[in-house]
Parts: structure tokens; sequence; C-alpha cells
């Protein structure tokens, strides 16, 4: 392609050129060429050929864009053309680089997009989930990584720093794999890169499932005992005997609101949004029960959402390990877990022959079998109640005399 061409506009011929009634072009040559709308706008375009397939390159506006402008803009994009580049391709690569840099400079640092992603994955969590995997993740990844662009992040020190934490702690470990994957295919999901780097779970070891521990019957007369005299707040204590008499997940006490609760009914209906199987669960309360809520609503302010509110913000559920923490406390750690309770609740019950289906409808079991259930829709409602209150009243019996009445 030859340089040598005539030019045919001048400046002053730019600027006088009049619109007509409908859109006409002038030509300065080279391909480059003024188009003149009905409305007066002037603009530079320039026609090329690449790879016998005709385009049109837009250059700007006159006057914005004067004439020898647009002929110096002109004269790189026929290099470019004679080089077999599509100028008007290369300008949008170019602006998509500009717009990933620039993306990248504002949001895209690890800890931007953990920011983002959690914030984008909060609503469907439980509060005491979304505290926990603040905490891990601030403990064990944003020393390291927060001010790091993601981009830049590898899966060799990714494997690296999980190993790390396995040595300590092998179930966080495997959390922040998850909250690892999901923040860079959230990374991904933004534009700021294309392959994830996290490594797959075989990195880290399998987990080891162990049984929650649970008390021997003697010790959890001891543990009760120990649970009414200590000196433990009264909302903690309250907590842990109502895990231990509904025969509820440690999380659903905790996270219990006034609103689910019917104390004239003996009842507590908890709503599918807060249960492991996603199904609304009916507890009927004992006469035990009834008296500890009781208690804990003389104790608690009119205007609180929550039975068990976190101390430094009430507008949050109790947090996770404090149940548990009272077992260490009390000198039982390792003996038992408040979910240990559960297997307590079913073993006694078990041994007494007690109808399986009452029992794990109790624990809000899904039916194992899948045929029986959906032809057995019966809810045990009757069952159910006098099962908890057998419970409460074994439960009661075997505190000393000077604690009993939970």
């Amino acid at each position: 392609m030859s340089d040598t061409f005539a030019r045919a506009l001048s400046a002053k011929q730019v600027e006088q050129l009049k619109p007509r009634e409908k859109a006409w072009r002038v030509a300065d040559g080279g391909g480059l060429f003024l188009q003149i709308e009905p409305n007066g706008s002037k603009l530079w375009r320039y026609k090329f050929r690449v790879a016998g397939t005709e385009g049109r390159y837009a250059i700007g506006e006159y006057p914005a864009v004067t004439l020898a402008a647009a002929r110096e803009e002109h004269r790189l994009a026929r290099d470019l053309v004679r080089r077999g580049i599509n100028p008007t391709h290369q300008r949008q690569d170019l602006r998509k680089q500009v717009a990933t840099e620039t993306l990248e400079r504002r949001a895209g640092s690890f800890n931007a997009i953990w920011t983002a992603w959690s914030a984008a994955t909060e609503p469907d969590l439980r509060d005491a989930t979304i505290a926990q995997r603040k905490r891990e993740v601030e403990k064990d990844l944003l020393p390291s990584l927060q001010a790091r662009p993601i981009k830049s992040i590898t899966r060799q020190e990714l494997t690296t720093l999980l190993r790390g934490v396995e040595v300590r702690a092998p179930e966080v470990a495997r959390n922040l794999r998850n909250y690892l994957y999901g923040i860079f295919e959230h990374a991904i999901d933004s534009g700021l890169m294309e392959l994830n780097p996290v490594p797959p779970a075989r990195v880290l070891a399998r987990r080891n499932q162990r049984q929650h521990a649970a008390l021997s019957p003697k010790r959890m007369t001891d543990f009760v005992n120990a649970v009414r005299n200590a000196s433990i707040e009264p909302q903690t204590r309250i907590a842990m005997l109502l895990v231990l008499l509904t025969a509820c997940r440690k999380s659903e006490v905790i996270e219990a609101r006034w609103s689910e609760f019917n104390l004239d009914a003996e009842e507590w209906i908890i709503p599918k949004e807060r249960m492991k199987a996603g199904r609304e669960h009916w507890v009927p309360l004992s006469r035990q029960a009834v008296d500890l809520i009781r208690e804990l609503r003389a104790l608690t302010p009119s205007n609180r959402e929550y039975l068990f509110p976190n101390r430094r913000d009430p507008h949050r559920a109790m947090a996770n390990r404090s149940l548990n923490a009272v077992f260490e406390r009390l000198g039982f750690a390792g003996e038992g877990t408040p979910h240990g309770m559960r297997a307590q609740f079913s073993t006694y019950f078990n041994s007494l022959g007690e109808s399986v289906d009452v029992i794990e409808r109790c624990l809000a079991h899904a039916p194992r079998d899948a045929v029986r259930a959906a032809y057995n829709r019966h809810e045990y409602r009757d069952e159910r109640r006098r099962v908890l209150q057998a419970w409460a009243d074994q439960v009661d019996f075997q505190a000393s005399p000077g604690t009993r009445g939970l």
C-alpha cells in the first residue's frame, strides 16, 4: 500500500461545508473522508479493507478533531491496515485493556473481592455462619493476601497457606478452601481473571468423621448439676438446658426468636429457613422448658428479637462457641458437646423401645425410608409431646435434690 496520494481538503473548505437534506461525504484521500450529517455534525471516517473485508474506522468529530489531527490518526490507522490489523478491533482491544486495568486498580485486590463476595452471599447465611466465616478469613487469609492483586495469587501459595492452617485446624482449612473458591469465582465473574487458582480438595487430608462426644448418664447428672450451680450468666445456663430439654440443635436454640414461641400453647415453631433440612419444625415444650423460657422472658427487654442475644451486639445471636465453652469451663471438655445431647436423647428412648418415627421427628431428622415417608405423613404430635416431657422429667429426676426443677 502506497502512501503517495493527493489530499483534497483544506482547513477552510472543511469549515465551510454545509449540511444537506441527506448525509453526504467528501473525500480527503487514501480512504479518509468527512461525513456531513443533516443536523450539521461532521464526522471523520476511514474506509479500509483487511483480508478482503471492508471496514469503517471512526476517527472523531470535527471541530474537536481538526483536519490535521484526522490525517495523523488516518496515517496511524493505515499503518495498521498495511500490517493486516483491523484498526477498529485494535481500539476495542485497547479499551478493554484500559477498562480491565482500571477495574484491577479500583477493585482488584484480594480484600476488595472478598468484601464484594461476602456482601453478595451474606443474605443466604445465618448470623452465626457469617460471623464464623469473617473470623476465619480475617485470621488466616487477610494478613498475607488482603493487599495483593487477586490475579497475582498462585495455586502453589494457596496450597501452602491451606496446609499450614491444616496443621493447626483441619476443619478451618477446609472452610477456607471453600471460601477461597467462592472469592475467586466472584473475581472471574467480575472480569478480573479467567481461571480459578484454588487447589482441589485433595490437597487437604480427608475429614475424619467422628461422632459428637456425648456424656455418660452419670456424667450427664454431674453436668446438669454443674450448670445449675456454676456462676455463669443466666442466659447461657438457660440456653444450655434448653438444648438438652428440646433435643434441638445448638444453632436452633441460640438463634431462637421470641416470635417463634407460644408459651400458652407450650410450643415452639422453628421456621424452615433456620432448619438444616429446610422444613418447619414443631417443638412441644415440656413444663420445665416453659418455666426456663418464662424465667428468661423476665430477664430480657421486651424489644429484643433474640432469646439469647450477643453480648456485644444485641441485634445478633449468641456466639456459636458459647455453649461449647461451658463444657470446657465446667471441666467436661472432651467428654461431651451440645450436639452430643441429641445422641443421649436418642439413645435413651431407643433403649426403652420407643417408636423410631417419634424419636426421629423429635430430632427433626428426615425419614431414611423415602417410600415410607411418602405415605406416612403422621406428625406424631401427641407422642412427641409425651416423649419430650418424659425426657425433661428424667433429666430433672437425675439432678440432685437441691437442683430439681430445671
